[in-house]
């Protein structure tokens, strides 16, 4: 499922149709690390046109998603 439709509600069916998710990386998110994401077709391409600054922008909820899943695994590394 696409990360961002699951985030804001929507069917991913709707936007791909049959075409299957895109597995795509986000390299200036973190510093030193990189997060990965499942796309529909449409998102993909917005991500490609407007790039990965501005796509968080524009999904706000995703960049929250992936601020707290780094706070959580983080810690986990660290823990004794």
């Amino acid at each position: 499922m696409c990360d961002v439709c699951q985030e804001e509600g929507r069917d991913p069916r709707f936007h791909n149709g049959k075409r299957p998710m895109q597995f795509c990386r986000l390299y200036r998110v973190y510093k030193s690390q990189v997060a990965n994401i499942n796309l529909c077709h449409l998102h993909a391409i917005e991500l490609f046109c407007i790039g990965e600054t501005r796509f968080l922008e524009s999904h706000p909820r995703l960049a929250l998603r992936l601020h707290r899943s780094t706070r959580t695994s983080s810690s986990d590394v660290f823990a004794f």
